[in-house]
């Protein structure tokens, strides 16, 4: 099957390692995340990620407190497993990807492209970083601002990154070694 007028290249035995564990580390941390449903948070850690006002914050911490005990920090402690299992994928993925483009403008785009997804891991981690610090002084009118900072980084590192990933990826039309015949 071609992707993007280009043969499919298997994945290394690495490489599908690392998106197993990165998948089952995504689940797990969805179940987890499972014990944090409560009416404060609809969306569970996302509606406490985007809580830029400290007494949204500190009510979603309260009931957190009251319903879900240890649960908010356990899920973070293990999303800091998941982003770096799925930052080092998503690098991994990009060296995969950018193998048949030897191009100098595709290599260097290849490079912004795992720059931009390194940063959106890095904003990720930030922001679980901000977020314990949140759950740990639930007074501070610090911590809910910098988690929403934290975490438009993350999603504006991941969503640029991958897009510029696509565009290195899409941009040859043409294989790199054409097949005999074809000029």
């Amino acid at each position: 099957m071609k992707l993007f007028g280009v043969e499919h290249r298997p994945w290394s035995p690495e490489l599908r390692w690392l998106a197993f564990l990165t998948g089952a580390a995504l689940v797990l941390v969805m179940l987890i995340n499972q014990y944090l449903a409560i009416p404060e948070a609809p969306q569970i850690i996302t509606s406490y990620e985007i809580a830029d006002d400290p007494e949204v914050a500190e009510a979603i911490h309260q009931e957190w407190e009251r319903q879900a005990g240890i649960w908010p920090q356990v899920s973070l402690w293990v999303d800091f497993a998941f982003i770096g299992l799925y930052a080092l994928f998503l690098v991994k993925l990009a060296n995969h990807f950018l193998y048949d483009r030897p191009g100098v403008r595709e290599q260097k785009a290849g490079k912004v492209a795992k720059v931009l997804l390194v940063i959106g891991a890095a904003g990720d981690a930030a922001e679980n970083a901000c977020l314990l610090m949140a759950i740990h002084q639930p007074e501070s009118e610090f911590w809910p601002p910098a988690t929403a900072i934290a975490t438009l980084v993350k999603f504006t590192g991941l969503l640029l990154g991958g897009a510029s990933l696509l565009v290195v990826r899409a941009a040859r039309r043409h294989p790199l070694h054409p097949r005999e015949g074809h000029h």
